[in-house]
């Protein structure tokens, strides 16, 4: 279901791009800026939100940053049982991670006859960092015996967290003027549990998943903008 809103979402966008071409004659190309949100689904997270802005200084080479959230559809608490008391934690995966990169872009591929679509080809490579990078984790402590004894309420600080991971998202887009769709994937060695690894309870670590890539398909909508209308000086026509 939640696929499926996504998928009308994109369409709908589309075509207001679409229905919007043609009524700007603007060099698109030369807006700087560009606002972007993508959607994901992981090999480590059932799913992944990343909005950004890009800034392109010249047209097919920019920098950019974003800010991305994800989560397992059915949670991620991890249980553990010591001798003399049952653990239950909170989500364990990182729930939030900043990433910044060079963003790159291709010449059209192929574009229609007034130029007004285009398909190329966009990279962004750069750095994830895990935000928190060592987490302070929640969990419930329950003693190992039968009488009734309220959970109690814990925290255990991770140390010695990874900080810096690598990413690369290539992706074929489809350009509509300033609209900007496209189809990736990514690829990183983010540990999605990175936050908590090293936390251990009662000399016990997590049950926590092998670490492997972060990798997956996304999905991405992007518009360029400009921060100012360049102005043009008046042809000899308009001034008469």
């Amino acid at each position: 279901m939640k696929t499926s809103k996504l998928l009308i979402c994109f369409v709908v966008a589309l075509a207001v791009a679409l229905e919007a071409r043609g009524a700007d004659e603007e060099d698109y190309a030369k807006w700087h800026w560009q606002a972007r949100l993508e959607a994901a689904s992981y090999t480590t997270l059932d799913w992944g939100v990343e909005l950004g802005l890009n800034y392109y200084p010249i047209e097919y080479v920019g920098v950019g940053a974003s800010l991305s959230v994800g989560k397992n559809f059915l949670g991620d608490e991890k249980s553990l049982h010591t001798p003399t008391r049952v653990i239950e934690t909170d989500d364990v995966n990182n729930f939030a991670w900043f990433r910044a990169g060079v963003q790159l872009k291709s010449p059209a591929l192929w574009k229609n006859r007034d130029g007004s679509l285009a398909i190329s080809l966009r990279l962004d490579a750069g750095i994830t960092m895990p935000i928190p990078v060592n987490r302070n984790l929640g969990y419930y402590s329950t003693p190992n015996s039968h009488s009734a004894v309220l959970e109690e309420r814990h925290f255990a600080k991770n140390s010695g967290g990874r900080a810096l991971f690598f990413h690369a998202k290539p992706a074929v887009s489809l350009d509509v003027e300033r609209w900007q769709f496209w189809l990736g994937y990514t690829i990183s060695d983010f540990d999605a549990y990175s936050a908590v690894r090293n936390i251990t309870i009662d000399g016990q670590p997590l049950p926590l998943n092998d670490k492997r890539f972060m990798n997956g398909f996304t999905l991405g909508i992007g518009f360029r903008f400009q921060t100012h209308k360049t102005h043009t000086s008046p042809t000899p026509q308009e001034i008469q």
